[in-house]
């Protein structure tokens, strides 16, 4: 049964704004750097041959290993307990598991710098119970790992809990007929689990290699710091984008094995599916499964931004910064809502495309839509800033950020396609053939069956990279208008030149702003339940 396809023109018109937001700025790019090689084949000799790559790519991925560890050490048993069907106030700690990725990860970091400093509450603490000699520092490997981790654990944990949430019970009930509990997890637990495990392990990798303001603020020199240098420091395009060619062929290879291990898998549920029981019961241990969740919480969440709020002096200072800095409250708010808004109306067309296209242009397509995650943010800005740079008027009237809006578009388009793609792959082909009898143009088809179906896609694909662009760092140093700066930006600056104070009420007023939109989009998929639910 054929699913009819989608004007022409949409598809066109999507392909083209992916293309220009996210490909040509790429294209441009490398471009550029292959006939500056061709010209100057020793400047890549140099570059390529230089031991600060080795370094370089040495405490990269150290750095990135460490991070994966720690969050598998608190995502494993976060997902065992998430999936549980007899979870207390489960809907609740899904929510507050998926907080510490929702703040921006330098935030986090800057929040553990005041908790950590050798005046801060647990370095006090542990001198006064071990000795002065026992203190803690944020600022080395281990801390930016510390900082990553706790940061993007909940990806193992929400990507792990959809797998285990669809556990096959009869193999659980065979397993039980020939061997005891830990035989059971060996021989018909992980084997169920083992792709959405092994695809989460692939993703925190994507996203720690690509990580720019944690280390810089930490002052770790990772592949992203080294590129924003070269660039930025050193005015040197050549080396920046040198740099960049052996951490996005890793990024490349991780992409490309994820998506092989997950097949036509979904990475996380969106609709009320994803809240039906497991085969995996607490009895028992649900209360100590609440107490495990709200202590990780406190932890994660809670005693870092207590401590920042304690820093901020309190409520009226936060509430000052933003009268004071109202503009830049206001421009994040604003770029992030466009981009969200066009990065979904994209992915619309082009989910559908991949969905139900066939041959291998579409394969192709679909291994293209993944490639502005395997680049760093700072490339895609260099691309942004240098085709700006051919054209001045467009840099000269270009007040409100529409470079910086591109880039955003291009750089986070792919998340929602992967949404769309899902859900219109699981799309009832009935009612589709049913909505195609009862509404003749696609419009109308659009607009009564495909909008209220996709209601959840497209919540969650707004809410998403809302979050992303709010916390977004590396692209945004380059292309923020003259005069002008994000939250993400200011945090960035205030953090360097140690005005700390101010600082801490901005990662403040950062972290509400994206705990209210997804806040927001939460409320939104309830009431699309609601309303659009079965029976409805």
């Amino acid at each position: 049964m054929a699913f009819r396809r989608q004007p022409r023109f949409l598809y066109v018109l999507s392909l083209v704004l992916f293309c220009v937001t996210a490909i040509l700025p790429l294209a441009y790019v490398f471009g550029q750097f292959i006939a500056g090689v061709i010209e100057r084949p020793a400047a890549l000799a140099n570059a390529i041959m230089d031991s600060r790559q080795l370094v370089l790519l040495g405490r990269s991925l150290g750095i990135a290993l460490s991070a994966t560890l720690v969050a598998l050490s608190l995502g494993l048993p976060v997902a065992a307990l998430l999936a549980a069907r007899d979870l207390p106030l489960r809907r609740l700690f899904y929510f507050l598991m998926l907080v510490p990725v929702l703040i921006p990860s330098y935030v986090m970091a800057g929040d553990w710098i005041h908790l950590l400093s050798p005046a801060g509450w647990v370095n006090r603490t542990l001198a006064a119970l071990i000795g002065q000699s026992a203190t803690l520092t944020i600022q080395s490997v281990p801390g930016c790992a510390w900082c990553l981790g706790l940061s993007f654990f909940p990806i193992i944990a929400l990507v792990v809990a959809a797998g285990l949430s669809q556990l096959d019970g009869n193999l659980q009930d065979i397993a039980r007929l020939s061997t005891g509990r830990w035989g059971v997890l060996w021989h018909a637990t992980l084997p169920q689990i083992q792709p959405h495990l092994l695809a989460s392990v692939c993703l925190v990798l994507i996203f720690v290699l690509a990580q720019y303001g944690v280390p810089s603020l930490l002052g770790i020199n990772t592949f992203p710091v080294e590129i924003f240098a070269q660039y930025s420091a050193f005015y040197d395009e050549t080396a920046a984008v040198a740099t960049s060619l052996p951490l996005t062929m890793l990024v490349v290879f991780l992409i490309l094995l994820q998506q092989r291990i997950m097949g036509t898998r979904d990475y996380v549920r969106v609709t009320a599916s994803s809240e039906m029981g497991a085969a995996i019961a607490l009895r028992k241990l649900r209360p100590y499964a609440a107490i495990f969740l709200t202590a990780l919480f406190l932890i994660a969440v809670v005693l870092p931004f207590a401590s920042v709020f304690a820093y901020a002096r309190g409520l009226d200072k936060v509430l000052s910064t933003v009268i004071l800095f109202g503009d830049s409250v206001y421009l994040t708010g604003l770029l992030a809502l466009c981009a969200s808004i066009a990065a979904t109306l994209l992915a619309f067309s082009l989910g559908h495309l991949l969905a139900h296209g066939q041959g291998r242009l579409t394969r192709m397509l679909d291994v293209i839509c993944w490639l502005p995650i395997a680049v760093p943010g700072t490339v895609m800005g260099l691309g942004f800033a240098r085709i700006a740079s051919r054209f001045p008027l467009l840099q000269k009237f270009d007040a409100f950020g529409l470079l910086l809006l591109s880039a955003y578009i291009g750089m986070f388009s792919a998340f929602p396609i992967r949404v769309f793609h899902a859900t219109y792959r699981r799309a009832d082909p009935n009612v589709d053939e049913a909505a195609t009898i009862d509404c003749p143009c696609w419009y109308q088809k659009c607009r009564h069956i495909d909008m209220r179906i996709h209601t959840p896609a497209i919540v969650v694909s707004v809410m998403l990279v809302f979050v992303l662009v709010a916390g977004e760092l590396n692209a945004t140093v380059l292309l923020v208008p003259p005069g002008k700066a994000t939250l993400s930006v200011s945090i960035d600056n205030l953090l360097h030149y140690g005005a700390s104070e101010t600082a801490s009420a901005f990662c403040l007023i950062e972290a509400a702003l994206v705990l209210m939109a997804a806040g927001a989009g939460l409320v939104a998929l309830r009431v699309a339940a609601r309303t659009f639910g079965p029976g409805r």
